[in-house]
């Protein structure tokens, strides 16, 4: 839950160094921003920072899963499945995906996300998308 005197905090989960310490330029002017190179350190940082909104990239190194190219869903699905987070996941996902073709539609069906950019994504509407996501998720909250 945000406590709206402070900025909503969101964790980039990407393998790419680079790309994370961009974003976290980009967006820390409007977010409080955290970033971990793998979907390990993402488990172990998850329950501690509770981000407001995920952005995960799809293709990284395998821990949960079998294949590299689907390792962020493997887990996203993994964290869906922790009780900390509940089945309906309350945290909002945006994936970012260098990948040229993603059925989206499936992929937002069975794993509950919410946007797909493609990288590197527009961060005007990165930015409109993750305060439309921290609101709907905490509407009402005073």
């Amino acid at each position: 839950m945000i406590d709206w005197r402070e900025k909503p905090r969101v964790l980039i989960v990407d393998d790419d160094d680079e790309f994370i310490a961009d974003l976290k330029v980009l967006l820390s002017s409007e977010f409080e921003v955290s970033g971990v190179t793998g979907t390990r350190q993402a488990k172990e940082l998850l329950a501690a920072y509770r981000p407001d909104c995920l952005l995960l990239d799809l293709n990284m190194p395998i821990h949960f899963g079998t294949d590299p190219d689907k390792e962020g869903l493997s887990f996203l699905e993994h964290i869906r499945g922790l009780a900390a987070f509940g089945p309906s996941g309350d945290i909002p996902v945006i994936v970012l995906t260098a990948r040229q073709k993603v059925d989206f539609l499936a992929v937002a069906n069975e794993y509950g996300i919410t946007t797909l950019y493609s990288k590197p994504p527009d961060i005007k509407r990165l930015k409109t998308s993750i305060w439309d996501l921290v609101t709907d998720v905490n509407e009402g909250v005073s």
